[in-house]
């Protein structure tokens, strides 16, 4: 069979020799993905110690900056004496102070050599007489000692050149870089929150020192250049070379500049443009269409046009090959991954489509939540990121109105966010940070989801228009300012004096409670207390304010406004209690906290899901059940057996959203039931999907379905063919065979994960080889994504050895590395090979990947899925085998990844036998008896679960 490597056909033995040369040779340039300001990685490396005084990772409040202007030469190619991949830096930054006598200076700068500064008086053009410069290397900060002392309310101008770095990294203003004939063409592209401005010319790099800027680029003729303003000027200084001169931006944070240079394209019209390489402007116009519509539409919403700031006569969005964030907010420049902008209908699914819209979405609304109005410090960046998020639904669907998006919400973000904050090692939304990797870490799930859960809340609670006027007042108060909490508040109390007092508590305290309902005589009782799901015993005595709404009947959950009560427990009055068809708490799971009964409430509720209609509860609050039911199984409070008989009513669900909660239990469930039991779960699985295979059948989606429907397709074929269903895997193989055959006809877009993933599965190494070549010659960036979750599902050694070399050669690009790993050892047959693999490569994977630290990520990701006691114990004697060459840090980590397989191992042993005995119950007392004849089911111990 052939593979191809940079489009020449060789052996698949050579391809394997080559891919490791390659690696070899290319590592030192090759880093690993870092976790993305849009989409937070759920797993985060140990954080090294803080090595200075957490102080003085702060800058001062002695002088403040209000103008820069900057000049940037970019050297792409070598030149005389200039290295290629430097750059030549001129600043000029306008500063003063209040304070009478300030003595020096301090500002950033990092991975730049600096060869004069100076300080002047604008007043007079007088020189201010200086010192020798100091340089904390741990803080990044430049310290500028002043002979003279500057006095208060004068302009300063502090004017430096220097020589700067293009790294490959993905922050500053790196290299990047594309394919054209085979050729790779190079550019350069900026990413700088949350402190990497300074990497690009020295400022006050903290998001409270907002100024204007002004950029001027020295380029290559050859390149077009582009920032977050127009073009007001371009000379030709010397033979080959432009200097091309922007407009003054608006005020604004240091992190929120950017600039490309590129031989971009630009798609436009109505004040929009898309940038991107040539050979994909065809991939454009889906974004520059929704794009519009979502600039107008939020503008209206939050009542203050994108243009109403002077300035941003334009909004550009620019596809970047090489970027480490799902897209960042840049005013006027919005720059993306190519798979969150870039869509073609023909090769992209429905999926990609609504991520790509609802990116852009988040992104347009930080044009005023983070760009307009600013987090002060990163220690709220919910101010920036929760309102971001929330709009990424609620914004998208002022425009692309009937795909649910409201719905998804609750299990995609409310739920999602309840798995981190239900440990001990979460934190509060306002959190402190001062370190770089603290305030990489606090873009978390916290601040993102919980942060748009809560406002969510509050919109409930405070009804949609109240709500939409106070952030209208929030934004026009706090206008090209910076922004803490409090604003926030007080703008809410305005329009509702408990609005606060109801808030800030979720806001300020970590988690969220369990709700229990008992029943009394005269109606219920309601008592919170703080759900751990790892630690149900334990003393917190953590108290929140809970909206409370509920359902007795159908015609209920449609009213969502909660009451807020206060306390650890209160009784609710419900007259006739004992007959009510069921009590279901927190109508449309309004509210960011899970729910329990008694006994008799819970079969009150099974029973109406187990009736005709679910019994009239919402969809919504069906999903809640599902994942509430879940995880208090999981943290020990509801038994099991209970738990997987009331979800046996999934068998007759029909709906995506209930589906979607379940399939994250079920994900969770399947890597913690017993090696012995996994045989049992896969008939169990095969019996629960069954009704909904025959809904949503192995088809392309017609043009009238719920766009919802085709997701629910996507998920229930994958899981339905993952555990060996007879007729989802003929048809797969059948229709990756057809593709196989004749690569011209395409497969839809919507079943291609399936079909890609079980022709791999199922197919030899020619199929392979095939669809790897397909990986390596598209040119459609989502295409790319499903083609390696297709390859991931290898079921041979010598093919994961071949993807784990790609993921660690330039053939995966770097942004892509950390979830093409995670591809592959969510097919749990891998990861013993997967873990040799590491064993016997870790030097060559700690040099693609940016260090040993990735290796201990990698090994604490195998460990938190593994079921295998030999398989933990070759993991344990390695490490200490190599302890020295891993590092105190890495070692220290995956001493708590073994330690976490311990635990896992324990919960599965002490769950085991309720589990085991609800399966065997329900497979051999004739529940499963339509599937009873798969000849499938011989084998399929070595199919498992594998999470999207």
């Amino acid at each position: 069979m052939l593979v191809s490597f940079l489009g020449n056909p060789i052996s698949m033995t050579m391809a394997k020799k080559l891919a490791l040369v390659a690696i070899v040779a290319c590592a030192c340039a090759l880093v690993s993905a870092r976790a993305s300001p849009l989409d937070p990685e759920r797993y985060f490396l140990v954080e090294a110690e803080p090595r200075a005084q957490l102080e003085d990772y702060r800058l001062n409040d002695d002088v403040w900056p209000s103008h820069y202007d900057v000049e940037i030469k970019p050297y792409l190619e070598a030149e005389t004496n200039k290295a290629q991949f430097t750059f030549d830096g001129s600043a000029k930054i306008t500063v003063s102070t209040t304070k009478q006598d300030v003595t020096q200076i301090k500002l950033h700068m990092a991975r730049m050599e600096i060869s004069e500064w100076n300080v002047t008086r604008m007043s007079d053009n007088a020189i201010i007489p200086t010192q020798v410069q100091s340089y904390d290397a741990e803080t990044e900060i430049l310290t500028l000692p002043l002979s003279t002392p500057l006095q208060a309310n004068l302009d300063y101008q502090l004017s430096f050149a220097y020589v700067g770095h293009m790294d490959d990294d993905m922050h500053g203003f790196y290299r990047s870089y594309y394919y054209v004939n085979g050729e790779k063409v190079w550019m350069g592209s900026t990413q700088f929150q949350q402190t990497h401005a300074r990497r690009a010319f020295p400022c006050f790099d903290e998001p409270k020192y907002k100024a204007t800027f002004q950029l001027k680029i020295n380029h290559k003729t050859q390149y077009n250049v582009y920032s977050n303003t127009p073009i007001v000027s371009s000379t030709n200084p010397e033979t080959g070379r432009s200097l091309t001169t922007f407009a003054v931006t608006p005020s604004m944070s240091s992190y929120l500049v950017a600039f490309i240079v590129a031989p971009y394209q630009v798609n436009e019209r109505d004040g929009m443009g898309i940038l991107a390489r040539p050979e994909a402007q065809n991939q454009t116009q889906y974004s520059l269409d929704v794009g519009i519509k979502l600039l107008d539409a939020l503008g209206k919403w939050i009542d203050y046009p994108y243009s109403n700031v002077p300035a941003m006569t334009r909004m550009y969005m620019a596809a970047v090959p090489d970027f480490s964030a799902g897209a960042m907010e840049n005013w006027g420049l919005l720059t993306y991954r190519e798979t969150n902008i870039l869509y073609r209908s023909d090769d992209s699914t429905s999926l990609q489509q609504q991520r790509i819209a609802a990116v852009i979405s988040h992104e347009i609304a930080h044009q005023w939540f983070g760009d307009l109005v600013t987090c002060e410090w990163w220690d709220v960046t919910w101010l920036n990121e929760g309102f971001a998020r929330y709009y990424q639904y609620f914004g998208t669907a002022l425009v692309e109105t009937d795909w649910d998006l409201e719905h998804q919400f609750v299990v995609e973000q409310l739920q999602g966010v309840m798995q981190m904050d239900s440990l001990m090692s979460t934190h509060p939304m306002t959190h402190p940070v001062y370190t770089q990797a603290q305030a990489s870490g606090i873009f978390d799930n916290i601040s993102y989801n919980k942060g748009a859960v809560t406002l969510r809340m509050m919109e409930h609670y405070l009804g949609k228009e109240t709500f939409q006027t106070a952030l209208r007042a929030y934004v026009k108060d706090r206008a090209f300012k910076t922004t803490r909490p409090e604003d926030l508040f007080s703008a809410l109390n305005r329009y509702d004096p408990n609005a606060r007092s109801y808030m800030e508590p979720w806001t300020v305290q970590s988690g969220y409670p369990l709700v229990t309902v008992t029943s009394t005589d005269n109606g219920f009782k309601i008592t919170q207390k703080r759900f751990l799901v790892d630690e149900p015993n334990h003393s917190d005595q953590t108290t929140w304010p809970l909206p409370i709404s509920y359902a007795t009947k159908p015609s209920d959950f449609s009213a969502t406004k909660p009451v807020f009560y206060t306390g650890v427990s209160f009784d609710i009055a419900v007259p006739n209690a004992a007959d009510v068809q069921y009590m279901i708490l927190n109508n449309q799971q309004v509210g960011y906290y899970r729910v329990n009964y008694d006994a008799i409430l819970w079969g009150k509720i099974s029973k109406a899901l187990h009736s005709e209609g679910f019994g009239g509860i919402h969809v919504l609050n069906r999903a809640q059940i599902v994942d509430d039911l879940f995880n208090l199984a999981r943290g020990d409070i509801v038994p099991y057996g209970t738990a997987l008989e009331i979800l046996e009513y999934l068998k007759d669900e029909t709906e995506y959203i209930p589906w979607l909660a379940a399939i994250n239990g079920l994900t969770t469930l399947s890597r913690r039931v017993h090696a012995d039991d996994e045989k049992l779960f896969t008939l169990h699985i095969l019996d629960i999907f069954s009704k909904a295979y025959d809904t949503v059948k192995f088809q392309a989606p017609s043009a009238s379905e719920r766009r919802v429907f085709t997701y629910m397709r996507q998920n229930v074929l994958q899981w339905a063919c993952n555990y060996g269903h007879e007729e989802c895997s003929k048809a797969a193989v059948a229709e990756f065979d057809r593709f196989y055959k004749n690569p011209t006809v395409k497969v839809h877009p919507d079943l291609r994960q399936v079909v890609y993933c079980e022709g791999i599965r199922k197919g030899t190494e020619d199929h392979f080889g095939f669809l790897f070549n397909q990986y390596l010659t598209t040119n459609v960036a989502t295409e790319q994504i499903l083609i390696l979750q297709g390859l991931s599902c290898a079921s041979t050694s010598e093919l994961i050895t071949i993807m784990l070399d790609a993921i660690a050669s330039p053939h995966v690009r770097s942004q892509d590395k950390s979830n093409a790993f995670t591809y592959v050892i969510n097919n749990a047959y891998t990861l013993p090979h997967v873990s040799r693999y590491l064993q016997q490569h870790h030097a060559i994977w700690a040099t693609a990947h940016n260090g040993y630290m990735s290796v201990a990520s990698a090994f604490n990701n195998i460990l938190s899925r593994l079921k295998s006691d030999s398989e933990r114990d070759m993991i344990s004697a390695f490490i200490e085998t190599n302890k020295n060459i891993l590092g105190q840090s890495a070692y220290d980590s995956i001493k708590t990844g073994l330690n976490g397989y311990d635990s896992n191992k324990q919960f599965t042993e002490r769950n085991r036998e309720e589990i085991s005995d609800f399966l065997d119950k329900k497979i051999n007392g004739g529940a499963a008896a339509v599937i009873a004849n798969m000849s499938m089911i011989v084998g399929l111990l070595m199919v498992v679960i594998a999470h999207w």
